[in-house]
């Protein structure tokens, strides 16, 4: 049996509408990819004085989408929804759909430096190589799911740590990790509010095309004062061309497996005292 939210969000806009899930909408809503279109005349939702107007303008935004975009489905909506609210900075509204669907995340887990192994979604991630870029000055961490086959194997996890003065805030590394340039395109790039503290964190989906493609899941976020990235990569086929890298992307992103990995990622914390560590290894 389809579990009501999951077969809900797979309705066109106009019919979901007819089955009343206005409420719906708010509770379930996902960080999805961000969009470049304009952002209209959309408010914050806490700038609204009474639950009866932020209730109606919610119904004039959904009802301007099913219109706008009849085929649509609820995934759709929320995505735009949630990049609208992004782009005013409507911080209050983010934080309690933070709040929201902590039910329906993840546990967090810790990944520390020292880790030979974690288990991410049924996968088992082993370590393989740690290595410092001196051009780039970033220290990389890398697991992947199948350590006897590096020419194959289907999915890899990085940890970087960056070397830089001043130490970096996550905004800058997302930017310069978004940054165009060759055999590599930037998919979204989002923030919204993290845990504990609602600091922002940077959510990046890109391709990166090379001996091997692969589309990513980054996370870029503060963590003992510096910014961290955790890059989560699955293995895309052979080929050249990125539009048709993108078309596979989407798809294995929308899968299970793709979904599962997703939010097992996105649980992931790199536990404390990373510093003391690089200082003993560099």
């Amino acid at each position: 049996m389809i579990a009501p939210s999951r077969y809900l969000s797979k309705l066109p806009v106009s019919r979901a509408l007819r089955c009343g899930t206005l409420t719906l909408l708010m509770l379930v809503a996902a960080a999805l990819s961000a969009q470049n279109a304009p952002v209209d005349d959309f408010r914050c939702p806490e700038s609204y004085a009474t639950d009866a107007e932020r209730e109606a303008a919610l119904k004039a935004f959904v009802e301007k989408f099913a219109k706008q975009h009849p085929q649509a489905a609820l995934d759709d909506l929320l995505a735009e929804r949630y990049r609208l609210l992004i782009a005013h900075d409507c911080r209050q509204t983010l934080v309690n759909l933070a709040g929201n669907r902590k039910g329906d995340k993840v546990a967090p887990q810790l990944v520390m430096p020292r880790a030979q192994s974690l288990i991410l979604a049924g996968h088992k991630f082993s370590r393989v190589d740690e290595y410092y870029d001196v051009k780039t000055r970033v220290w990389n961490i890398i697991f992947v799911d199948d350590p006897q086959h590096p020419e194959s194997y289907g999915n890899q996890l990085i940890l970087n740590f960056y070397n830089w003065t001043p130490e970096p805030t996550a905004e800058a590394v997302a930017s310069t990790l978004s940054q165009e340039r060759q055999g590599a395109k930037t998919i979204s790039l989002f923030k919204a509010p993290g845990e504990p503290g609602g600091e922002m964190v940077y959510h990046l989906v890109s391709l990166t095309r090379g001996r091997a493609n692969f589309v990513n899941v980054i996370s870029i976020a503060g963590w003992e004062r510096s910014a961290v990235t955790i890059s989560f990569g699955h293995r895309l086929g052979a080929g050249v061309d990125l539009g048709k890298m993108e078309a596979e992307a989407r798809l294995w992103l929308l899968s299970a497996e793709g979904e599962a990995l997703r939010n097992a990622v996105a649980g992931l914390r790199v536990g404390a005292g990373w510093r003391e560590y690089l200082k003993q290894v560099k």
